[in-house]
């Protein structure tokens, strides 16, 4: 969350993603940064033991909250959605703990 508010902040657009047991000191956070209010978005928790493929479900499900806290308009989210069904979900890269 830090991250996010000081990105913003600077300039650069930025979206924060927490999970749901995390918004009580995210908004802490972002109060003590000077930026109540600060719009993010949130995921179920947790996360850390979901499959590689529930984290793609994961993600696809706050996609129109990334593209709205980034003010993208309907093409670009269009876009985005027609990119996300036309390509296979990769597995995790070699390494990569799940």
């Amino acid at each position: 969350m830090a991250d996010g508010i000081l990105l913003e902040k600077a300039g650069v657009p930025a979206v924060s993603i927490i999970t749901d047991s995390f918004t009580a000191s995210g908004n802490a956070m972002a109060r003590r940064l000077g930026m109540p209010g600060y719009r993010y978005t949130m995921l179920p928790h947790p996360i850390a033991n979901l499959t590689p493929d529930e984290c793609c479900e994961r993600a696809e499900s706050i996609i129109d909250d990334i593209l709205s806290i980034l003010k993208l308009d309907a093409v670009a989210a269009s876009g985005a959605r027609e990119r996300r069904t036309s390509t296979e979900h990769q597995p995790w890269p070699k390494g990569i703990g799940v």
